[in-house]
């Protein structure tokens, strides 16, 4: 085998290489349900800390939580029950 033969090999391999790095990065950043799964770990991740470290305040975040997902279902409710009543 020539030098120059030798060096192109050597050369494909480098550029086959960055190639593979390229497609795996843009694989990791299309991958919508992975990146969603991680978001979603994270989040509970960060709740169960909270959880522990502030249980009184965790505790009201979620009664408030509660409190604004029912009054939104009552309006709701409240504007279609009225919708059918006409």
């Amino acid at each position: 085998m020539s030098h120059e033969r030798v060096e192109s090999v050597t050369e494909t391999e480098a550029v086959r290489a960055e190639l593979y790095d390229t497609l795996a990065h843009l694989r990791d950043r299309l991958n919508y349900a992975r990146r969603f799964d991680d978001a979603v770990a994270r989040a509970k991740a960060r709740m169960a800390t909270q959880q522990r470290e502030n249980p009184l305040g965790f505790a009201a975040g979620v009664a408030g939580a509660s409190a604004i997902a029912g009054l939104a279902v009552w309006k709701i409710s409240v504007a279609v029950a009225r919708k059918f009543a006409e």
